[in-house]
């Protein structure tokens, strides 16, 4: 086994895997990378079971052969080498010998075959997506999905596609966030989105997806015996999905209010991250009293630290009303909202409130319930 190319091609390459290395500490080798001399390419993969990124890094093949070694070593190591001269990989008795002018390291390496492969998919069913926009819908909702595994459906994204559209949606019980994107292109493409698809993304495999193709162009998805692969530009990932149904988030959205009214959306943030500075060690409550007729929203939060007021100014209508919000679950909504200016609409004092864009172009809505008082 003998491989020369770039330090830069082979520290992205590297990059892109190894944040799966290590995730699961009941198998030792899973905490190393599989290399795989082969068709011209060094094929690097790394895997926990759940989820698996393989990359091709370009470069020049003299031996084909395989092995594995410790994969955060080997990228840290490969992090701090100078760019100004080829890197070579040469796998000897003695490890993986990584060289390049004036540095040489051996890795200790272990044979292959006991890291799993991973699942392959078939060349049927294949879904085209354009990667900005599949990554934007998978960033705009996946902060809202559960934080812990207790209940796996919701620890998961829904995705789900039908002819011209393609819906994300993650939820805690708490608060909901939702986005239905126009797919760019004909349809189908080929094959592309000819057919109705959903399924539910672990929330790793959504952030990683998110990781690994924002910068892409087309995306090649597969969905295959309970797990789907993402690939595009040399890069693929496989991951199981969570078996289930999702919860049927939208009979809970709100379709009347008693009060609507626009802010703008940089203002809103703003008032939510200088009241954060007077929040109590016990409470996440921030308090919105909302008064259409004035044109204004007031924002208070108070403990230990201090009381901070806020007064935003609001273009909207209806009745005045008190309402007791989570403080980070509506600064990470207004955060998330595409565009300047925030729709903001109230249910009542005890009720989910919606927070969409102005732009009635994008489809996005974010739902939050308030605290009881």
């Amino acid at each position: 086994m003998k491989f020369v190319c770039t330090q830069g091609n082979l520290l992205t390459g590297l990059s892109k895997v190894t944040p799966v290395a290590g995730r699961n500490t009941q198998l030792p080798v899973l905490n190393n990378v599989l290399l795989q001399l082969k068709g011209g390419l060094l094929h690097a993969t790394c895997t926990d079971l759940e989820i698996g990124v393989h990359v091709s890094i370009p470069g020049k093949v003299d031996k084909e052969d395989s092995c594995t070694v410790a994969a955060r070593k080997l990228t840290d190591y490969v992090q701090q080498l100078p760019t100004s001269n080829p890197v070579t990989m040469e796998l000897k008795k003695s490890g993986l010998v990584v060289s390049t002018k004036g540095f040489t390291a051996s890795f200790v390496t272990t044979a292959d075959d006991e890291f799993p492969l991973l699942p392959k998919a078939p060349e049927q069913q294949k879904i085209i997506l354009a990667g900005s926009q599949f990554c934007r819908a998978l960033t705009q909702t996946l902060f809202a999905a559960a934080r812990d595994n207790t209940r796996p459906e919701i620890h998961s994204v829904f995705v789900g596609g039908e002819e011209g559209t393609l819906t994300t949606a993650a939820t805690d019980s708490f608060r909901l966030a939702e986005d239905i994107i126009e797919l760019e292109g004909e349809t189908p493409k080929g094959n592309k989105n000819a057919a109705a698809f959903s399924f539910l993304l672990p929330l790793y495999s959504a952030q990683e997806v998110v990781r690994l193709f924002a910068d892409q162009d087309d995306l090649t998805l597969v969905l295959h015996d309970n797990h789907i692969t993402v690939s595009g530009s040399g890069v693929e990932l496989s991951s199981r999905l969570i078996e289930g149904k999702y919860p049927d988030y939208r009979q809970i959205i709100p379709t009347s209010f008693i009060s609507t009214g626009v802010v703008e959306k940089s203002a809103f943030v703003r008032a939510l991250k200088t009241l954060l500075v007077f929040l109590p060690r016990d409470s996440q409550r921030v308090e919105l009293v909302v008064k259409p007729t004035k044109g204004v929203i007031e924002l208070s939060l108070g403990g230990e630290a201090g009381q901070g007021v806020v007064d935003l100014a609001f273009d909207g209508e209806g009745e005045e009303l008190t309402v007791l919000f989570n403080i980070q679950y509506l600064l990470e909504g207004a955060q998330s909202l595409p565009g300047e200016s925030a729709k903001l609409e109230f249910v009542g004092s005890g009720d989910p409130a919606v927070m969409s864009p102005q732009d009635v172009s994008e489809r996005y809505r974010y739902v939050v319930m308030p605290i009881q008082a």
